[in-house]
């Protein structure tokens, strides 16, 4: 049986890794020795998780980009039904179509990347080739980081990213985007660049052919600066003292009335984080951003009621009547006077005077995995809904093609959709569902697969290990796929972490699941309380992973467990299986894992027990990796170090092998 891991970068690449079972089957060098262009192919049920900023060209509604919340961005020129995956370092932070040419294209990340073939071919072209010193990857993100020479006139901007490309409507030339607090513009198409320094960091770049075709606006949190394009010199105004610290903004031009308006969302900067809820209010602007008036309509303030949470909002740049805004928390009081947390998005057809529900799911208590509530009924969608509907979903982002307001895509945490009629209807944009039910990636792949597995009875059958949405399989060779959780407890749901075949029995199948996703990454226990939230466990399954049942007797619930393997020279009836469970240690199974005996003498300092490997002699390899000690309970910059330990005896015993004093964080 071969296994092979999986690490994804916004999709899945397949590579040789970790924790796998090498009694059998070693693949040699000749196998690797393949044209990956003309032989490699994505695999999965699409989506999966978060994306961002969609942005549409300015030529088709069918061709738009999106990012996902690692390094990957999808270009579509079919409105969605396949995708071509761009990776940058860090990611991609902005996306800008030329107006005047729909093959030109541009990115921001840690560098500003032009394509002016449809997006085939790339090109960097900030910052300039020669004030490059060197580029560096560094920690356990692989952070990217450009290291400028120090007489560049841009020495300090190695390890900040761009924001706000726009590409100037009426002169092509001129293009511009952010880096923190400053503006920058090129006049050449990029072949030189100034800056200019404001007060605040920039969160939108503005200009249009209407009443600004002289005219940049930049707006920042507190007020919003309008540059002269013939002089490059600029004005500050600000806003009214209850919008201070907007954010999100977005603007356009109406059709019916010619009129340029700006539309901007506000809460306090300390509540706007990650995962928080805030109240927020929606501001608008009809005088070039002079003057500013809150939204009193009724819906959007959610009268007599708690204010809702909004995250962003956005409107067609030449159809500016029409403006979309995404909730996160919308709270209703029920007839039994409790309180049912709505999510989605709502609709202004008419500048933001009056505002409806396109997009209304939840209706629940507004938690994770817990299943009272619905998903939104005017949307069309594919593995997500059964899998999540009726759960909290927070929404993630909204974006407008730029010449027709009724045309936009919502995002959340898990899929993509899009509306081509102003909300009546959604489809999704991210998979595809096939005649018997399975699902079938279109592309747009969001979410790191921890491992392929194959069945040693039939070669059709595959499964696939993942974080955030669990354990998928495939009947058809991988040709598409379903997602099976039926009998995992939801509290384990997110991450399926590995699982093994038994040789000889078939259809018998253990997992390894945890409510807690991204081990071994050190974000997951900086928290003096992860462990109160990790959740997880060993399942079994006697019907090919069609249905599960936990078994963790002498292991508990709270087990999160990222890696098991199984001793083939066990008998059949009572398989000897070994677990490794994050911040526990490894457990041992004697009999078909039933019951589990925790073994962990020998392994010192972090039992942040990671990886496993079994030889075929049985000889045990394990990987602990770095923990934080939180001594007293309390967040420190004490570690426990990671290690790599070895046992011959079944588990009996560890010893700790060196690996020099440099290598600190061993992960497979």
């Amino acid at each position: 049986m071969n296994i092979i891991n999986l690490i994804g970068l916004g999709t899945a690449f397949i590579f040789i890794m970790g924790c796998q079972d090498n009694s059998s089957n070693p693949i040699s060098s000749d196998d690797l020795n393949i044209n990956l262009e003309s032989n490699w192919v994505r695999l999965g049920p699409g989506g999966g998780g978060s994306t961002f900023i969609p942005t549409f060209s300015y030529a088709s509604p069918d061709q738009f980009l999106i990012k996902c919340d690692m390094t990957g961005a999808y270009l579509t020129k079919n409105g969605g039904d396949s995708y071509r995956i761009i990776n940058n370092p860090n990611g991609s932070q902005s996306f800008a179509f030329d107006p005047m040419d729909q093959n030109t294209l541009y990115i921001g990340s840690n560098w500003l990347n032009r394509s002016v073939d449809g997006g085939n071919t790339w090109q960097r072209i900030f910052p300039p080739e020669k004030d490059i010193k060197e580029e560096v990857f560094s920690g356990d993100h692989a952070n990217y980081r450009i290291i400028m020479n120090p007489d560049s006139q841009f020495s300090d901007i190695g390890d900040q990213v761009i924001r706000n490309i726009k590409v100037d409507p009426n002169y092509s030339n001129n293009v511009y985007f952010s880096i923190k607090n400053y503006f920058f513009y090129s006049i050449d198409k990029g072949l030189s660049w100034n800056r200019i320094e404001v007060d605040q960091t920039i969160e939108y770049i503005y200009t249009d052919t209407n009443q600004l075709k002289t005219k940049v606006m930049v707006f920042s949190p507190n007020g919003v600066s309008v540059f002269d394009k013939n002089t490059w010199e600029y004005s500050f105004s600000t806003y009214p003292d209850q919008m201070s610290s907007a954010f999100s903004f977005t603007g356009g031009v109406t059709k019916a009335s010619n009129q340029t308006v700006f539309y901007a969302l506000q809460n306090n900067l300390e509540n706007k984080t990650i995962g928080e809820t805030s109240p927020t209010s929606i501001w608008i602007s009809r005088d070039l951003g002079s003057g500013w008036e809150q939204v009193k309509d009724p819906v959007i303030i959610n009268a007599n009621v708690a204010v809702p949470t909004y995250s962003r909002i956005s409107t067609a740049e030449n159809d500016a009547a029409h403006v979309y805004v995404v909730t996160s928390d919308h709270q209703e009081i029920k007839e039994d006077g409790s309180i049912a947390h709505w999510y989605g998005t709502l609709k202004s057809d008419d500048t933001g005077t009056s505002w409806h529900w396109v997009w209304k799911g939840g209706g629940g208590s507004g938690q994770y995995a817990v299943k009272d509530g619905k998903d939104a009924s005017n949307l069309t969608d594919t593995w997500v809904r059964e899998a999540f509907g009726g759960e909290y979903i927070r929404l993630i982002d909204v974006g407008v093609a730029p010449n027709n307001g009724e045309v936009a895509i919502v995002t959340d945490w898990y899929r993509t959709m899009k509306t081509m009629d102003g909300g009546i209807s959604w489809v999704e944009v991210y998979s595809e569902q096939q005649p018997d039910g399975s699902y079938t990636t279109r592309g747009l792949d969001v979410t790191t697969a921890y491992g392929v597995h194959f069945d040693p009875f039939d070669s059709e059958h595959i499964a696939i290990s993942y974080t955030d949405i669990g354990y998928h399989h495939s009947f058809n060779g991988g040709k598409s796929w379903i997602r099976s959780t039926n009998g995992i407890p939801p509290k384990w749901h997110n991450t399926c972490y590995w699982m093994v075949f038994d040789p000889d029995v078939k259809d018998k199948v253990w997992s390894v699941w945890s409510g807690l996703h991204d081990f071994p990454r050190g974000k997951m226990t900086r928290n003096p309380k992860w462990k109160d939230y990790g959740m997880g466990g060993v399942a079994l399954s006697s019907d090919g992973g069609k249905t599960w049942q936990p078994t963790v007797e002498g292991m508990g619930f709270d087990s999160p467990s990222t890696s098991i393997v199984l001793d083939k020279n066990s008998p059949v009836d009572k398989r000897t299986l070994y677990v490794s469970v994050y911040g526990k240690g490894v457990f041992k199974s004697i009999d078909d894992g039933k019951s589990w005996d925790l073994r962990n003498d020998g392994i010192t300092g972090s039992l942040a027990a990671f990886e496993l490997t079994l030889l075929p002699d049985g000889t045990l390899f394990l990987i602990t990796s770095p923990i934080p000690q939180h001594i007293n309970g309390k967040a420190g910059r004490e570690v426990h170090m990671g290690a790599v330990y070895r046992s011959t005896d079944g588990a009996g015993t560890w010893e700790r092998l060196s690996i020099g004093e440099r290598v600190q964080f061993p992960n497979g």
